[in-house]
């Protein structure tokens, strides 16, 4: 028997059992004797020999719990709190009690599970963030601990770290807000969380809903918070018609993100068809919708998105006769540049061949000032797909013993330094349907003995289980204890995928990849092709400091 079981709360709620611990005490089903139904009572328990006073961070936690998830009970996705009590001067919340398991729980019970389920899960789990960002709150915890399932019906919990409009922040000096792998990258890096970090962490979840891992998880907070900032999810055939949706919930800038309207409309169409589906079909499903601000189409990375419905839709309406049509792949959509025409793709792809030629040509006037991290600029000369003209690299000499060459105008970021540290730079995008070429330098201090020859062989080797049935090709391995070098094409979804990899053993090991991913294997070999000039210069500028 629990300590506490019988207790009669505010001369009205009696705890019957306890239904689980955390950080912030525990959570009891209770009865509510006045209206003779039954509850749950999240109390407030300190620890052993500390005394909880009512101007403590735990408390003014719960009180904002209540809040949030008060100004929201409307929503039927989202917990129904029914009264705040105090019991010793402390709060007790005291909230509808909900039969089900948490997605955590079903998920180590049952594994991965399906692409439709976790597609109609992750719609649902959208639709309550979505009216909770409309109504001026940031759930700021969006994890499968906080996502109840009632027979797959989704309820979302926990806002005890909720960020609701005129509040100041809520967390105290060196605690970190939220489970790590969960965390999007702007909240790393302190910026001022948005509702765009909810929906990263949705991407972040959809991910592990199918594949059984999470994409950034690395065992200790150190690592996993460089992986967020500076790495791409691996991609995994799991993941299947998610992939879209994920790789737009897990944009590094907020801006960019998908919005939650647009990923519950195309979760919704994933989720309207099973499995066993033939790759290629979906399902085009329409409900009413009001947009408030046209502005919400885009998820911005200041103020709270008014985006949205001002209702609720009915979840996975029946589709209406010869909505099904072939799903022509397309990678995730970027802000459109204008009206286009009917051979305006065909147009796109050849645009983007002269360009990748053109653009090693006019880097040379486009210098810029440095980037954290890097050293003052030096030209560096590759030559371009002509043959016959150079390009001018920016040298950087990073933090972690290494220096190359980049064109000026790429993107850069970093992680923080760790065992396993590394930095990423990349192109601009120009096509929808055609990736930007990154180039990705990894250290790892915690293998110095591994040979780069044998670094590779596993990862190929890894590669090959994990795009299995995906047209997994190697096409090239080489190399020595020193150095080696790798090469692989593969296919995630409906994106495929090249990549190249240099590997260097000098006390610790580190690898230089090049990526680039395309919707068709054509183009994808045609841009790759295009861009060689440039990978070799960029290749033959790195090295160890």
């Amino acid at each position: 028997m629990t300590e506490g079981e019988g207790r009669l709360v505010a001369a009205r709620y009696r705890l019957r059992r306890s239904l689980g611990r955390g950080g912030m005490g525990i959570v009891w089903q209770a009865h509510d004797e006045y209206l003779d139904r039954e509850v749950a009572i999240k109390e407030i328990v300190p620890p052993r020999g500390r005394v909880i006073r009512e101007d403590d961070p735990e408390v003014r936690r719960a009180l904002r719990e209540a809040r949030a998830a008060a100004k929201l009970s409307k929503h039927p996705r989202v917990i129904t709190v029914h009264d705040v009590v105090t019991d010793g001067g402390l709060p007790l919340i005291v909230m509808e009690l909900l039969h089900g398991r948490s997605l955590s729980e079903v998920l180590e019970a049952e594994g991965p599970m399906a692409v439709d389920r976790a597609a109609r899960i992750g719609a649902q789990v959208l639709e309550a963030l979505d009216y909770a960002h409309s109504n001026g709150v940031l759930h700021r915890d969006v994890k499968p601990g906080n996502v109840m399932l009632v027979d797959d019906q989704v309820v979302l919990t926990d806002f005890g770290i909720a960020l609701i409009d005129g509040d100041s922040v809520l967390t105290a000096t060196g605690q970190l807000p939220g489970v790590p792998e969960y965390i999007s990258p702007e909240r790393i890096r302190g910026d001022q969380a948005e509702p765009a970090a909810d929906l990263w962490s949705v991407g972040i979840m959809l991910y592990g809903m199918v594949v059984g891992r999470t994409p950034f998880s690395r065992g200790d907070v150190q690592a996993t918070l460089g992986a967020v900032l500076s790495w791409e999810p691996a991609p995994d055939p799991k993941v299947g018609r998610l992939a879209p949706v994920i790789e737009g919930l897990l944009r590094k800038k907020p801006a960019e993100r998908m919005s939650a309207r647009t990923a519950i409309e195309r979760l919704t169409g994933i989720a309207a068809l099973p499995s066993s589906a033939p790759p290629g079909t979906r399902v085009r499903l329409e409900y009413p919708t009001r947009v408030v601000d046209p502005a919400g189409e885009q998820t911005v990375a200041h103020g709270t998105v008014p985006n949205t419905r001002t209702g609720v839709p009915p979840f996975l309406p029946a589709p209406a006769p010869g909505r099904v049509a072939p799903d022509a792949p397309t990678l995730p959509p970027v802000p459109p540049s204008g009206p286009r025409s009917a051979r305006a793709p065909l147009i796109a792809i050849g645009i983007v061949v002269v360009v990748a030629v053109v653009a090693m040509v006019v880097l040379v006037k486009l210098q810029k000032g440095d980037q954290g991290g890097a050293s003052p600029t030096t030209g560096l000369s590759s030559p371009t797909a002509t043959g016959g003209s150079d390009v001018t690299l920016k040298n950087y000499q990073e933090r972690f013993g290494f220096e190359i060459g980049i064109p000026p105008d790429w993107q850069r970021s970093s992680s923080i330094d760790g065992t396993l540290s590394s930095v990423t730079w990349e192109g601009k995008r120009t096509d929808p349907k055609v990736g930007t070429l990154k180039v990705e330098v990894q250290r790892d201090t915690g293998k110095p003995a591994v040979s780069a020859l044998d670094m590779l062989t596993a990862e190929d080797k890894a590669q090959r289980t994990r795009q299995q049935n995906s047209e997994y090709q190697q096409i090239g391995l080489s190399g020595n204890a020193s150095s080696a070098d790798f090469e692989c094409t593969y296919r995630a979804g409906a994106v495929h995928y090249r990549t190249r990899t240099r590997a260097v053993a000098s006390g610790a090991l580190y690898k230089l990849t090049f990526s680039l991913h395309a919707t068709d294997p054509g183009t994808l070999a045609e841009q790759w092709a295009a861009a060689e000039p440039l990978i070799a210069g960029i290749r033959d500028s790195f090295d160890l400091a």
